[in-house]
């Protein structure tokens, strides 16, 4: 299997929308091209490296800060790097994307340069949603099931405790509702 490059089909599968390739020294990341389009960049640019803060424009205003202070601190240590963060919006929306790669150590031991995969985890997220909300309407329609069984028994403590779980699953169904356009879920 060595001697036989990996299909694209499988790559479109499991997420993976590109490689990245960063500079730390010269400030510049070379990403091809899906992932430099769900980033907003030219992806025959980008190919050629684009300065971190290009990349950075790409990124959701929120997680910028976060993600550039992390660029610097990985790229000083050099090792494993991994960073989760959506992109700006644009016409196909917030994507939510993961970088996965290694930054690597010069002869002289200084970290600077490192390579790795983006993915895009936006379909993952969504369906980690779709099935919490299942799961809590389940929970809601249960505690509703033994409400009445409560009620029916005559036992007000009972009732009460299972009031105060009702409320809570309230809370946990009013966290999964949203307002068309709303992106509190990242």
């Amino acid at each position: 299997m060595a001697d036989h490059p990996i299909p694209q089909a499988v790559l479109d599968a499991s997420g993976v929308v590109g490689a990245w390739f960063h500079d730390h020294w010269a400030g510049r990341l070379s990403l091809s091209g899906p992932f430099a389009g769900l980033l907003g960049l030219d992806p025959a640019v980008a190919a050629g490296g684009v300065p971190l803060a290009d990349f950075l424009a790409g990124t959701h205003p929120e997680d910028r800060t976060r993600i550039e202070s992390y660029l610097h601190a990985v790229g000083e240590s050099g090792g494993p790097m991994e960073a989760e963060f959506r992109t700006a919006e644009s016409g196909g929306g917030v994507r939510r994307l993961l970088m996965r790669g290694r930054i690597e150590r010069d002869a002289s031991g200084r970290a600077g340069q490192g390579r790795g995969i983006a993915i895009d985890l936006t379909e993952n997220r969504a369906a980690d949603l779709r099935q919490a909300e299942r799961l809590v309407n389940r929970m809601a329609e249960h505690t509703i099931a033994l409400r009445s069984l409560a009620d029916a028994l005559k036992r007000p403590a009972l009732s009460e405790r299972i009031n105060g779980l009702m409320s809570e699953i309230g809370f946990e169904l009013a966290s999964h509702l949203r307002e068309p356009g709303d992106d509190r879920h990242h």
